[in-house]
């Protein structure tokens, strides 16, 4: 009888995680230093380390990763959070080791397949996803298949322009939703409202997202301010994705969902506001569900479809 436990590994710019996993349920896991800098060799021992105590009963292996993947191959083309990550037969090196088949996509697109099939998406044919944090990515399922694009690089949504004439992108663009909304961009915005007026965000010596989103519950005229413009910016975004696709329901997960209604109250006010045709469509705008496990729960239905 063919196993239905597989391995999901989550390989991040700071650790590897990894767990073993039946039918969406993690049932053990673990977690190791990814060692970003210290080359492409220690890297991927790393994360065989973090794969081989759980190979004895698995049938497979996904692994999520950011960057530019070729998931019809296991070739990572280019992975940011990797210093000398550039054409990598990851799936072939990994196939070759543990004797088990592997398959490997994008993080946000293991994220997306993770809440789509267990967490908040679960039961939409048309969903899209994006996480929002240190930088903004997007995914999506399309009339029940998720959406990868001809050369991988559907759904970069924090790549998306909402200005022409904005300030510049590390993408070499021009005015990019992540260039407003992405992590560092918010303690910019407070910073910037802070030498104007007070506020008790000032009483913090290394402000976060986290930070001013709980001030802002408690009412802090800059803070509320800061995330309701935040939440302007990912609106207009969310607009030009409802647009094209016409999801169910837009998924927004990463730290900076965390916020809850001061992020998410502003998000809908202004898709309801400006959106096409807003009162005759059927849409959600909802928070992940399933939290860090997203990404590995994903990448193993990932492997296990296959």
């Amino acid at each position: 009888m063919k196993k239905k436990m597989f391995i999901g590994v989550d390989i991040g710019g700071t650790n590897i995680k990894s767990a073993f996993v039946r039918n969406g349920t993690i049932e053990k896991r673990m977690k190791l230093p990814t060692k970003a800098q210290s080359g492409v060799t220690e890297v991927i021992k790393q994360i065989k380390a973090a794969i081989r105590p759980f190979v004895a009963d698995a049938s497979g292996v996904g692994i999520g990763i950011a960057g530019i993947i070729d998931s019809r191959t296991g070739m990572v083309r280019y992975s940011p959070n990797l210093s000398g990550w550039n054409d990598i037969t990851l799936g072939q090196i990994l196939k070759q080791e543990f004797r088990l088949p592997v398959k490997i996509l994008n993080d946000v697109n293991a994220v997306c397949l993770g809440e789509w099939q267990y967490g908040a998406a679960k039961g939409y044919d048309n969903v899209f996803l994006f996480t929002l944090g240190t930088g903004v990515g997007g995914a999506a399922i399309c009339e029940g298949k998720p959406l990868f694009g001809a050369n991988g690089f559907a759904g970069e949504f924090g790549h998306t322009v909402i200005k022409f004439n904005g300030p510049p992108c590390t993408c070499n663009n021009y005015g990019c939703l992540e260039r407003y909304v992405g992590a560092k961009f918010i303690v910019a915005n407070a910073k910037r409202r802070m030498r104007k007026g007070r506020s008790s965000l000032r009483r913090y010596k290394k402000l976060t997202p986290k930070i001013i989103a709980q001030e802002a519950k408690k009412g802090d005229k800059i803070s509320k301010e800061v995330f309701s413009e935040i939440g302007f910016y990912v609106g207009i975004g969310v607009i030009n994705i409802i647009a094209l696709f016409d999801p169910d329901v837009i998924v927004i997960s990463g730290g900076v969902s965390r916020a809850g209604r001061v992020l998410f109250d502003p998000v809908r006010k202004t898709v309801a506001k400006r959106l096409l045709g807003a009162q005759f469509r059927n849409y959600k705008i909802i928070p992940a569900q399933l939290g860090d496990d997203a990404g590995v729960i994903g990448a193993v239905y990932f492997a296990s479809s296959a």
